[in-house]
């Protein structure tokens, strides 16, 4: 199974919290990019897919990208197609948002592998209430979508159109099964925020016409872990 992550903040860390929890129940995983991410401590450099039949996987997951300083870039994207070959659950950060909660593609992006199972749509509720100048990543792309000005203020509403709209972060999904998350819900008040961008977002795909998705809201600070596995075990 291949799940890709696309979208905003939050996408690194969601990957190695799913990607841990498997491994733990035995499964062997692998966390790899067809862009960039930020290089961990351990990580396993290799030229084909193939190579992973001689990869030890234990009860963490096995991170495959190139080096490249301080970042990890992408195999060729038909090695990556192949990853799930050779382990039970590929996790692949297929986009970037500059560290920005929320974000608009442009031409090229994301890059999910066409052999995707599962789509991740991530942002960060600290998109809401703020400038999108401020807090999205290519805003000047939103503002021509949307109709906005660069200082127009994000509302719950308008996370969701980003979140579910074909143009937006929900770019290259193409009605895949689909897990939306909303991070970072460190208070009560952001909490509040994220059911209403849930709320939007079921009433964009109802009018979308697409059924096949789950809207999860967490935070790592205040103890709401991603907790949806069930919903990705379907696919396993």
């Amino acid at each position: 199974m291949i799940i890709s992550l696309v979208g905003g903040g939050g996408k690194t860390t969601t990957m190695f919290y799913i990607g841990r929890y498997f491994a733990k129940k035995g499964k062997k995983v692998v966390i790899t990019t067809t862009t960039h991410i930020i290089k961990p401590e351990e990580y396993i450099e290799i030229d084909s897919a193939k190579e992973l039949e001689k990869v030890e996987f234990k009860d963490e997951p096995v991170v495959i990208g190139k080096d490249v300083g301080e970042k990890l870039s992408s195999l060729d994207i038909i090695e990556v197609r192949d990853f799930n070959k050779y382990a039970d659950i590929v996790l692949v950060e297929a986009d970037g948002a500059k560290r920005l909660p929320i974000k608009i593609p442009r031409e090229g992006e994301p890059v999910i592998p066409e052999n995707t199972d599962i789509c991740i749509v991530c942002m960060g509720i600290d998109a809401v209430g703020k400038k999108i100048s401020e807090k999205c990543f290519r805003y000047e792309r939103a503002v021509k979508l949307f109709g906005w000005d660069e200082n127009h203020v994000l509302s719950t509403e308008d996370a969701a159109k980003i979140l579910t709209d074909e143009r937006a972060e929900f770019k290259g999904v193409n009605n895949r099964k689909t897990l939306f998350i909303i991070n970072k819900t460190d208070t009560e008040e952001d909490v509040k925020k994220a059911l209403e961008i849930e709320k939007y977002i079921k009433i964009f795909c109802e009018a979308n016409g697409f059924k096949n998705f789950k809207v999860s809201i967490t935070s790592y600070k205040n103890h709401m872990e991603f907790s949806d596995f069930d919903f990705l075990k379907e696919g396993i």
